[in-house]
């Protein structure tokens, strides 16, 4: 069992729980996600399934889009509902212009500091369990992308927000550090994840149909559609068993030497990646992510479940 297994989690389960759940389902250990979204989130969660979860460096990558609720003229100190809460003195509430011009500032490549409850480490352990165990946590500016934010809804102290960023960023950390540049302090009260990649959430399986009997089986999407945006090299049944020993295959002519990854097929279908190197007699693919065992035993493509979204 390989694919690609789109969940919309609801507020509440950890992504962990939800992990656990497509595991007790499917009746395979061999279950991981590409993207935490925390408790209190929602939305969609990519997860691989199988062979699937060796195509995580390239999952996890993908950029997102959320909807984020902010909360002005408070403060967390988890940066979300979960935290302690404590209000600000505002003397007077930001204008809409004054919250346009803090929200452009925060679009492009810019610093961010993570949240202190956050799983980033911390000589060796998650920041959040230093900050339940009362320690000081101080974390290091990260550089993150942010494409879009739009404003969808002002009406102090509450904000709405459609934002765009590159894998990495914490939405938390957005809308407080919104609330700081606006002299109000703000917090991040709902986040829902509406896309990653080339995955909406709207096609996503739902949290009552995942627990239904053959839910999860009938939404498993091909494990391909991971590395869709990749190019394709098409390959024979000499190339394959190549691969499956991994053995380099000579770069098709209709390929520039800058490819880097790609997408190999054969006659079953999905075989996985390979990396474009230098070989000494030219340009080369060499496997690198290949989705099944070599010299399996009645080898049939990866990934080639239904696309259904199993009732979302």
């Amino acid at each position: 069992m390989t694919g690609v297994l789109l969940l919309d989690k609801p507020p509440g389960p950890s992504s962990h729980d939800a992990v656990a759940a497509a595991r007790r389902v499917l009746g395979t250990r061999r279950v991981g996600h590409f993207g935490t979204l925390d408790p209190f989130a929602s939305g969609l969660l990519v997860c691989g399934v199988g062979h699937a979860t060796r195509l995580a460096p390239f999952a996890a990558g993908h950029e997102k889009t959320y909807r984020v609720a902010v909360r002005l003229g408070w403060r967390s100190t988890t940066d979300d509902p979960q935290g302690a809460l404590a209000s600000a003195a505002v003397a007077e509430p930001p204008s809409r212009a004054t919250v346009e011009r803090a929200v452009t500032a925060w679009v492009g490549e810019v610093s961010q500091v993570p949240p202190a409850y956050s799983a980033k480490h911390v000589e060796g352990r998650r920041a959040y369990a230093r900050a339940r165990a009362g320690e000081k946590v101080d974390l290091p500016e990260t550089p993150v992308l942010i494409r879009r934010i739009e404003i969808e809804r002002y009406a102090y102290p509450d904000l709405e927000l459609t934002v765009e960023s590159g894998a990495g960023t914490y939405m938390r950390a957005l809308a407080r550090d919104l609330g700081e540049d606006l002299r109000t302090g703000g917090y991040c009260t709902a986040l829902r994840r509406v896309r990653s990649g080339p995955f909406g959430v709207e096609e996503a399986l739902s949290w009552e149909a995942l627990m239904e009997r053959g839910g999860a089986e009938a939404a498993l999407r091909p494990a391909e559609a991971l590395v869709a945006h990749l190019p394709v090299a098409e390959i024979d049944a000499a190339g394959q068993e190549a691969v499956f020993r991994g053995r380099a295959l000579p770069l098709p002519d209709t390929m520039p030497a800058a490819t880097g990854w790609v997408r190999l097929r054969g006659p079953a279908g999905f075989v996985g990646l390979a990396e474009v190197r230098e070989g000494r007699s030219g340009m080369l693919l060499q496997p690198r992510k290949i989705l099944c065992d070599p010299g399996q035993a009645g080898w049939e493509p990866l990934g080639t479940a239904s696309t259904s979204d199993g009732g979302r």
